[in-house]
């Protein structure tokens, strides 16, 4: 942060060794002091009094925690040099009044953490801001038929009726994401994602032969718009109930032609295979649902449940609306570090492809994902962060289809790819503008 811009509110640290440094705020000088070991390790610790501007010491000084007032970031402890005057400001703003011992002890090493496929319920003081740009890979290279998962190639070679086969998907993803909070309530979300996909297929071409075919499609998806608005928060910054409502933009290339499947052995066609290696969804689609979180002192818990609903597009077709719950557990040892286990499960509804329901789509997936939060530069200003995360699929149901045929007698499975894995990296600057009092 400029110090010089929340002079209100900043925060003198002298070490003992001679040298100083400055915080935002309080609950920023308090982490230093934490991980410091605490006071003993300062010649001097000093917060500036909100009433009248001067510099008063820390330990003696009288805080306000969870007013309306937000004046540098969250957790949003206010000093004073006069306890009267405390809680006459709490009486009109809001908030407890405690005193530094407490404070010390309940601030916690990281004044929020963001889970990476989960959304946080907490939202930051107005004019927060924060821009990224993230790398995503993702694979899947198991048939699955329900729960049971195959080799493609044991798969298709086990049955000398079965047309084809999906072998392997790709998928990279780059992408921008801006966050910016208008009001100390409510958040906005921007990601504008760029695709680059790739499939491999086993295509039977004889009862005894196989070949493998490869499909790419590269180009911008669907963009993503969220607001996150927090109906709900506990005075002391550790509880928060938020409201997500969502939607995409069709921004992304959808292929409506039909592919189909041909019968090896009397070459007509069979089935329509449906579209492929689509980058969007060809309409808008809405998200909403709920999210909370909860701080115990170095853990945080994120839990959400959203549902999104997509419409049928221009060309007849409609992707299975999604139901989608998860939760994260983030450990913060100290100022700079988080790392993190999450889990999130999402029952998808079939497909319809001109008002048929695809048998081959939608099911059941949990996956699970170990994350870190790294903060490695503070410039410009703001914070720069390092985020990771990489995670599997733990379980998956997923939905397939026996066709049986007759004249002459064919049956073979419809299926879907699963299994795999997939992982994210993502540099992030954040910043927030003072706003003036």
């Amino acid at each position: 942060m400029y110090i010089d811009q929340y002079l209100k509110s900043a925060a003198e640290l002298v070490y003992k060794d001679g040298n100083k440094k400055f915080t935002c705020g309080v609950a920023c000088m308090l982490r230093e002091v934490d991980d410091a070991g605490g006071l003993s390790a300062f010649e001097s610790v000093k917060v500036h009094d909100w009433v009248s501007g001067k510099l008063i010491d820390a330990e003696s000084a009288t805080y306000v925690i969870g007013s309306r007032v937000i004046p540098d970031m969250v957790p949003n402890y206010i000093a004073f040099a006069n306890r009267e005057e405390a809680e006459a400001f709490a009486a009109k703003e809001g908030g407890d009044v405690i005193d530094f011992g407490i404070a010390y002890q309940d601030v916690s090493p990281v004044g929020t953490t963001a889970p990476f496929r989960i959304r946080t319920a907490v939202t930051p003081g107005a004019g927060a801001f924060s821009i990224g740009a993230v790398y995503g890979y993702m694979q899947k290279d198991q048939v699955k038929a329900g729960s049971n998962s195959t080799d493609p190639s044991e798969f298709i070679n086990s049955n000398r009726t079965q047309p084809r086969a999906p072998k392997e998907v790709q998928a990279h993803q780059q992408a921008l994401i801006v966050n910016y909070s208008p009001t100390d309530n409510l958040s906005l979300f921007v990601n504008v994602p760029w695709f680059e996909r790739r499939t491999k297929t086993l295509v039977r071409t004889s009862p005894t032969s196989v070949r493998e075919t490869v499909g790419e499609e590269n180009g911008i998806g669907d963009i993503t718009l969220e607001g996150r608005y927090n109906f709900w928060r506990s005075t002391r910054w550790d509880k928060f109930g938020t409201i997500l409502l969502g939607t995409t933009l069709p921004t992304g290339q959808f292929d409506g032609e039909r592919g189909a499947t041909t019968d090896p052995v009397a070459g007509r066609r069979l089935v329509s295979t449906g579209p492929a290696l689509q980058l969007g969804k060809d309409t808008a689609t809405f998200t909403g649902g709920l999210l909370y979180s909860q701080r115990w002192k170095d853990f945080w818990f994120h839990g959400s449940a959203l549902y999104t609903v997509n419409p049928e597009n221009d060309n007849d077709f409609a992707f299975g609306d999604v139901a989608t719950v998860g939760a994260a557990f983030h450990y913060t040892p100290n100022y700079d570090l988080m790392l993190g286990i999450e889990m999130d499960a999402s029952y998808t509804q079939k497909s319809e492809d001109r008002g048929y329901k695809i048998g081959n789509s939608g099911g059941t997936v949990t996956n699970l994902a170990f994350v870190f939060d790294y903060r490695f530069l503070n410039a410009f200003g703001g914070n720069f962060k390092l985020r990771g995360s990489v995670g599997l699929p733990i379980y998956e149901d997923l939905n397939s289809k026996h066709v049986v045929l007759n004249n002459p007698r064919r049956e073979f499975d419809q299926v879907q790819l699963g299994d795999g894995f997939f992982g994210n990296l993502a540099v992030t600057w954040t910043y927030r503008a003072a706003p003036e009092f």
